[in-house]
């Protein structure tokens, strides 16, 4: 999706809900300037601020960049069926097409590598992962501490916990999520 196309459908998304930019930001934890500049255009934002600002407004990412719903039962799933979301340091594969009756997600995630610190995420629901590749990564769990991540590791991050995962490495890292319930 354009990054035009995202403004557009995050404003019109905003409006439907009856939510104005400051609510809207206190609810995202994020000023009513920063979501203006994202929905005119005159930013661009991360993969977690888009989450952020999705969660506040009681959507996620597979209804946002869904073209058609919902598809029926199917149990296998071909790439063109899968969804990619990317900004400059992340991307996400939805390797499940949008179907109600799965039980969680499963998202396969390669993250650039990058010596700034990443802003914190937080899910409402419980997330597992294990790296495929590249690192070494580092997983910052508030409250819970710091752990080194390298290939063949795995992690668990309860709902609800603020976490960061950093990229420590000179080529990407890849991983592999699930998340239980599935947030579609």
């Amino acid at each position: 999706m354009e990054h035009k196309d995202i403004a557009s459908r995050l404003r019109s998304i905003r409006k439907r809900a009856g939510l104005g930019l400051r609510e809207l930001g206190r609810r995202a934890d994020m000023s009513a300037a920063s979501i203006s500049a994202i929905e005119n255009g005159a930013s661009s934002p991360t993969l977690a601020t888009l989450h952020k600002l999705l969660k506040a407004l009681g959507t996620d990412f597979a209804d946002f960049f869904s073209d058609s719903g919902e598809t029926g039962a199917q149990s296998v799933f071909r790439p063109g069926e899968m969804r990619t979301i990317q900004d400059a340091h992340r991307r996400y594969v939805l390797l499940f097409a949008q179907q109600r009756d799965l039980r969680f997600q499963m998202v396969h995630e390669e993250i650039a590598p990058t010596e700034r610190r990443s802003e914190w995420e937080s899910h409402d629901v419980d997330l597992g992962g294990y790296v495929l590749d590249g690192g070494p990564a580092s997983l910052e769990i508030e409250h819970v501490g710091k752990h080194a991540l390298d290939a063949g590791d795995a992690f668990y991050i309860r709902s609800g916990q603020r976490h960061r995962l950093v990229n420590r490495g000179k080529k990407p890292l890849r991983l592999i999520t699930v998340a239980d319930p599935p947030r579609y």
